[in-house]
């Protein structure tokens, strides 16, 4: 994806996203956005093989995006459902791993590293959003667009890109060492078109107290 495209998705999702935050609700302490609720308690395989992604299928022939993105899903059928159902399950740390071993490996340098990265392997198209200063380190509004983990998935109330969060924690963990943390607010299985990560960078570096 060049440099034009790329700008081209941002300012699409950017826009279309503003409007689904405007249209959300908050059932159960969770943000639902307005994509039609469906009434499930877990993905399935006919969910799994329909993937909405039209930048980054743009230079996939035919219909091989959706064949990559439906094998990276099948793996998440094959878990036990106490395992997909815990916060920090399989998925986020081998995220974590994941993540910490592009940077210790050399994969990405930087934080400007990583939207690159994430768009040559078709992982997702990674926003910046917003980034400010708080008192104890740094706060980041993370959206990902077309995730491989659950763009065109249905809306079933909750996020489930356990994988994508652990990723960027391990990622930004390594790269400023530093305690990070981050919560997937919005998704597409609860509602929008993106996944949204609030992240906390701690000004504490790693392994050490306060």
């Amino acid at each position: 994806m060049n440099e034009k495209e790329f700008k081209k998705a941002i300012d699409h999702y950017r826009s279309l996203i503003d409007k689904e935050m405007a249209n959300e609700k908050v059932i159960d302490g969770k943000f639902v956005g307005p994509k039609k609720l469906t009434k499930k308690d877990k993905i399935d395989l006919e969910d799994i093989i329909h993937p909405d992604r039209p930048f980054l299928s743009k230079d996939a022939p035919e219909d091989l995006d959706s064949l990559y993105v439906t094998t990276f899903r099948v793996g998440n059928l094959k878990k036990p459902e106490v395992l997909t159902k815990a916060g920090y399950g399989t998925d986020v740390i081998g995220g974590i791993e994941f993540g910490s071993n592009l940077v210790k490996t050399g994969l990405i340098e930087s934080v400007d590293d990583i939207a690159p990265f994430l768009a040559k392997y078709k992982i997702g198209i990674l926003d910046l959003f917003r980034e400010e200063e708080v008192e104890d380190g740094k706060k980041l509004d993370i959206r990902v667009y077309e995730c491989i983990d659950c763009a065109g998935m249905p809306n079933i109330g909750e996020p489930v890109c356990y994988f994508e969060t652990g990723m960027l924690i391990g990622i930004l963990s390594e790269l400023t060492g530093k305690e990070v943390f981050a919560e997937e607010l919005r998704c597409w299985t609860s509602g929008y078109s993106c996944c949204q990560f609030d992240v906390d960078i701690k000004e504490t570096k790693k392994g050490l107290d306060g």
